[in-house]
């Protein structure tokens, strides 16, 4: 008798296992861009989305832990 697979083992499509890396790879050449180009406020939009990998990193280990 087969079981059914759980959420967690349960194949997933290549758009649905990269589309959290390629968000934050999009946010942080934006942060980069933003950076380069702008002054003043846009110097702190630009680091807000160069912290988003690392909020990600500390959300997922916090999730582990």
């Amino acid at each position: 008798m087969k079981h059914a697979p759980s959420p967690r083992t349960a194949p997933r499509s290549l758009a649905r296992v990269f589309a959290l890396p390629l968000l934050l790879l999009a946010a942080s050449l934006a942060g980069l861009l933003i950076g380069l180009t702008g002054e003043g406020p846009t110097d702190w939009a630009a680091a807000a989305l160069l912290f988003l990998p690392l909020f990600a990193i500390a959300f997922a280990w916090q999730r582990r832990g």
